[in-house]
């Protein structure tokens, strides 16, 4: 029997990883959520407005319950997800969001740290490599 190369099981794992997250998500569930999962999906991107950090499915403050009865009676008037959020928004500014919109200052926040850490990668490759070729004698 002959032994599968190294790059291909890493393949076939990554490739199964991906299918079972797929899966795992319900992406390809067809059926619509109810206004009970709208609801608790909508809660759970929503931030306490009077609450330091939870969300408002996790709290039980009166602001919390003031913005779930928002959402419930939003979604039975048939508002969308976005159309209730922009909506909390407005009045509450971004400070609702328990995730920040992408721009701005908040995408530095995330691009700074991974720039810095493609830039540390390739130092440290650059001297892993310069180091292999004094060891072995070749010089550049």
């Amino acid at each position: 029997m002959s032994k599968i190369p190294v790059w291909i099981r890493w393949m076939l794992l990554v490739v199964l990883l991906v299918v079972s997250l797929l899966l795992g998500s319900r992406v390809f569930d067809s059926t619509p959520p109810t206004l009970a999962q709208r609801a608790a999906s909508i809660e759970a991107t929503l931030k306490c407005p009077s609450c330091l950090d939870l969300s408002v499915a996790q709290s039980t403050s009166a602001s919390s319950l003031a913005v779930r009865a928002y959402v419930d009676h939003h979604l039975n008037q048939g508002w969308s997800d976005a159309q209730i959020v922009r909506a909390l928004e407005a009045r509450y500014g971004n400070a609702i969001l328990l995730v920040p919109p992408g721009g701005g200052l908040s995408a530095l926040l995330w691009i700074v740290p991974l720039l810095l850490i493609v830039v540390i990668v390739a130092i440290v490759a650059s001297f892993v490599t310069r180091q292999r070729r004094r060891s072995s004698g070749v010089t550049p």
